[in-house]
């Protein structure tokens, strides 16, 4: 087993709190759909419609990063990045028409996916050697976001508390994070043009058919996991609580319970990176999820589709940081360029997903929750 070395963990922790702001908000609309619907007088699927617009404006986000990071320092753009999201946030409060909801989730997932891509990208260059497990960590972070979310939210509506006030939340977050970036580059001397030569060429990137094949291989699978992620953040918890008359306190603690499994998945294959390989890890992963999948989906016990959940997010835990390590090593210097592939990809597909359950729901309820469990089947 290779040595740990806990210092270079700690060190990335400016990317650990960046992973758990972008999960924080991307998950504080799950459980309070209907709510936020009754605000602006719509039906719940169709306020889902935010996650479409939140992850298009990720995708915007990666590929802006992408460029900018060739002309100008990545600290000054992540300082710019910070500086915009809060306004952004604050607009969220304030805003009464459901286009400038819209519109300002959009904002905000775009100046969210470049500190997204930054945190991921960071991580890769950063004094840990094994890959995979600081993409679990990372990632752990990420659940950790993903899970107090919810529970918060669902919290503050069961008080009677305005549920715009939880942008406050996130933007102490952003505030947060802002500052450990800073003190962490306080000292650090950027050299723009050093940063400009090791930049390597689209055309000498993609040279290699056998990298070429290895990387769309890793983009289909992220595609279809991704697809059933955004199924199962998204919807599930209005999903339990039409179709199964779940009230609001079990609905979000399904979807917090998804992201507990996840985070303790992450913890453990964190670990075990270093004694399994990543394909064998994938494999199992999947496995566990198809079958956490129907526990969840199928039952009409609770505490059934308690456990199921939880193996869900289990299964689910391990396999976007293990896709986005395997990823990045592929082009070396160009990791860059193969993670936003591997991420817009991924994550335009994910966007398209309240659209098709927005089509389903009207159709058959139950439908609308299987197709996560196809997308997994397809991924094994």
């Amino acid at each position: 087993m290779k040595k740990i070395n806990f210092k270079n963990y700690l060190l990335e922790f400016p990317n650990y709190i960046s992973l758990f702001t972008y999960s924080f908000f991307m998950m504080l609309s799950s459980p309070i759909l209907l709510d936020i619907g009754n605000f602006f007088n719509v039906k719940p699927e169709d306020i889902n419609l935010i996650i479409t617009f939140f992850l298009i404006g990720v995708v915007l986000g990666i590929l802006a990063l992408l460029f900018l990071d060739r002309k100008f320092k990545t600290f000054n753009i992540i300082i710019w990045t910070y500086l915009l999201l809060i306004p952004a946030l604050a607009g969220l409060i304030f805003v009464k028409y459901l286009i400038f909801f819209y519109a300002l989730y959009f904002v905000s997932g775009l100046l969210l996916g470049i500190i997204f891509m930054n945190a991921n990208t960071s991580m890769l260059e950063g004094k840990v050697k094994n890959k995979d497990s600081i993409i679990n960590l990372g990632h752990s972070f990420f659940a950790i976001g993903a899970l107090s979310s919810p529970i918060c939210a669902s919290s503050l509506v069961n008080m009677q508390i305005n549920w715009k006030f939880l942008y406050l939340i996130v933007i102490g977050f952003a505030i947060i994070s802002l500052i450990s970036y800073i003190l962490k580059n306080k000292k650090k001397k950027f050299k723009a043009s050093l940063e400009i030569e090791e930049k390597i060429s689209m055309k000498k990137l993609f040279m290699n058919r056998k990298k070429n094949i290895y990387l769309i291989l890793t983009v289909i699978l992220h595609v279809f996991y991704v697809m059933a992620e955004v199924t199962v953040f998204s919807w599930a918890p209005t999903f339990f609580r039409i179709a199964k008359v779940f009230d609001l306190y079990n609905a979000s603690y399904i979807i917090s319970l998804f992201w507990i499994g996840i985070l303790a998945g992450r913890l453990l294959v964190s670990f075990l990176s270093y004694k399994f390989k990543a394909g064998t890890l994938l494999i199992v992963l999947s496995i566990i999820s198809i079958a956490g999948l129907a526990l969840t989906i199928f039952p009409a016990k609770q505490n059934i589709n308690f456990i199921g959940i939880g193996f869900t997010g289990l299964g689910f835990s391990g396999i976007p940081p293990l896709l986005i390590s395997s990823a990045g090593r592929i082009f070396g210097a160009g990791k860059d360029v193969a993670l936003t592939i591997l991420f817009v990809t991924g994550i335009t597909s994910g966007s398209l997903i309240p659209f098709l359950i927005r089509y389903l729901a009207t159709y058959n309820i139950l439908i609308s929750m299987m197709i996560a469990i196809i997308f997994m089947l397809v991924f094994a």
